[in-house]
């Protein structure tokens, strides 16, 4: 197997957390007992953790007997890194890891396809499965920020990027499948006065049923609420520590008594109503019933009105795409890169076609580079619409990788392999301040030579 850089393998542990949460159960069914496979400082590096991980990395395609080792090189570094940033007050803020956290959520939601899918097949809701991953989210973050601190200022020149690709032998070039590069402009439909009244009377009439004992909250979850996923249990959310919640949501939850039923509570999902139904220090156990504006075909049509006109913009010249992501999309993720659709697989702006959503796929298929889609209906996880307007950057045809085509991926692998190069130098020099320790079997892999020595 092809020794993986940290950069590279990052990605691995990025899709990893999404099982993190099922090692209890699988040390159960498998009556597996964890041992410690290597202690970086005050951190330690469990077989489970190198059990999953190389399960999913083998998933992903990683091939090779040498992959147990390749992760565990990746995990003894993220210790290392995290470790040094405690000793470097290096920090990273709750409000980040909810919004990585966030990110994440609707990655794997994606998948899934939705949030009752989602608690069929993991046995957990996103709220379980947000506080249990968090901790490790927190940790990653940290790390992913002190590696910043150390090769932020790694640079490649383009005479560095041709001499790295003279390296590679003719015949261990990469071959790169059709892609595509494509930029987003999200539109979120307006929801009138009217129907976000509607909704609010509506939720009131079921909240005063709940009051006066004509119904009980579960009876109307299950009827009412569109957190499909909770709905069925009552609208129960379970036992969640502070900050699992949206703020607004949290901050009435954390208010309530015992037994005590909210008023209405707006946040972007729509309108609540909650229920707590018992709290200890800083967690809450909590129900809701969620109610969401309705939609008409009519709010629908002004966005198609609203995409059509900023595509004329556009196309008449007065407005480039960068511009119109920067003053009309509504993704915060992607307007923070100009539009730019990142592949959550890879990390990176190209997709290869059968990567991409299916309703993506059918807008942009017969686009040539420069075009813009018209205005495409995209029904999110949680069943709400967008509208979004795409841009093919660009598009390739299958070849063998060369420096006219590829000279960013070039770069991109060049950089890679020159910070590589400087973290293993800070490896180096920081292993003999900080206590590192390996089992026995693992000494003999190939890449823990530098932990060993």
């Amino acid at each position: 197997m092809k020794q993986k850089t940290p950069m590279q393998l990052k990605y691995i542990s990025l899709i990893i957390l999404l099982f993190c949460f099922s090692n209890t159960i699988k040390a159960q069914e498998n009556l597996l007992i964890d041992r410690v496979a290597g202690v970086v400082g005050d951190k330690i590096v469990l077989d489970s953790d190198i059990r999953l991980q190389a399960e999913q990395a083998k998933i992903q395609g990683y091939q090779g007997s040498d992959v147990e080792c390749q992760i565990l090189d990746q995990l003894l570094l993220e210790r290392l890194l995290s470790n040094q940033a405690e000793i470097d007050s290096v920090t990273v803020s709750e409000d980040e890891v909810e919004i990585e956290l966030e990110n994440r959520m609707r990655y794997y939601l994606n998948l899934v396809g939705s949030e009752e899918k989602f608690r069929e097949y993991y046995r957990k809701s996103p709220a379980e499965f947000k506080n249990e991953v968090r901790p490790d989210i927190k940790e990653m973050m940290l790390a992913q920020k002190m590696q910043s601190e150390i090769v932020g200022d790694v640079k490649v020149t383009p005479a560095e990027v041709k001499a790295f690709f003279a390296t590679i032998p003719k015949d261990s070039l990469p071959y790169f499948n059709a892609e595509v590069e494509i930029s987003q402009i999200v539109l979120n439909p307006v929801i009138t006065k009217e129907a976000d009244q509607a909704t609010k009377e509506k939720l009131q009439k079921v909240r005063a049923r709940i009051l006066s004992g004509e119904n009980t909250f579960d009876e109307l979850a299950v009827i009412y609420s569109e957190d499909f996923g909770s709905a069925k249990t009552g609208g129960r959310l379970g036992t969640q520590d502070r900050g699992t919640f949206v703020p607004e949501f949290e901050a009435v939850a954390y208010k309530l008594k015992k037994d005590e039923v909210s008023d209405l509570v707006k946040s972007k999902y729509g309108y609540h109503v909650i229920k707590l139904l018992d709290r200890i220090g800083n967690k809450v156990n909590v129900q809701h019933i969620l109610m969401k504006p309705e939609i008409s075909s009519s709010d629908l049509d002004l966005v198609i009105a609203k995409g059509d006109s900023i595509r004329k913009l556009i196309a008449d010249e007065k407005m480039n795409f960068t511009d119109a992501v920067d003053e009309f999309s509504e993704d915060e993720d992607s307007k923070a890169l100009g539009g730019i659709m990142l592949n959550a697989q890879s990390g990176s702006p190209y997709y290869e076609l059968d990567q991409l959503p299916p309703d993506v796929f059918f807008a942009v298929e017969s686009l040539k580079e420069g075009d813009i889609s018209a205005p495409t209906l995209i029904k999110m996880p949680d069943g709400s619409k967008q509208y979004k307007l795409f841009y093919l950057k660009s598009r390739s045809e299958p070849h063998q990788a060369n420096l006219g085509d590829d000279y960013e991926r070039m770069k991109n692998l060049a950089q890679q392999q020159k910070q590589s190069k400087e973290i293993s130098i800070w490896i180096k020099d920081k292993s003999t301040s900080t206590y590192i320790h390996l089992r026995k079997e693992y000494r003999e892999c190939e890449t823990m030579v530098k932990w060993v020595n």
